[in-house]
């Protein structure tokens, strides 16, 4: 039994550090709060391979932020009400990160 446990352990970890090497060298940015993408997420944010965002709403929400208008709701698991604008990212990064979460 132990043995089995250790096994899918360190299989699990072999595949998130190989979707973390194929990651775009911009998603340094959104790991922290998002996780990997289909990781689950973690309770700051949203995991982003669950969001049905356009490519241009996910371009307008990376560069201008976001905000939860009042309270959230008793059930809402994530820390964060609020994504700060982020900057430095160029269109190409944001097409590379925006395939990266839908692949």
């Amino acid at each position: 039994m132990k043995k089995s446990v250790t096994f899918v352990l360190v299989f699990l970890l072999a595949l998130g550090a190989r979707a973390e090497a194929s990651a775009p060298a911009a998603y340094k940015k959104c790991r922290n709060c998002h996780g990997t993408p289909g990781g689950g997420g973690t309770k700051a944010a949203p995991d982003l391979a669950e969001s049905e965002l356009s490519f241009e709403q996910f371009r307008n929400q990376a560069l201008n932020g976001s905000e939860w208008e009042g309270k959230p709701p008793k059930n809402w698991k994530y820390r964060w009400k609020k994504m700060p604008p982020q900057v430095g990212l160029s269109d190409s990064d944001l097409k590379a990160l925006y395939e990266y979460i839908k692949r």
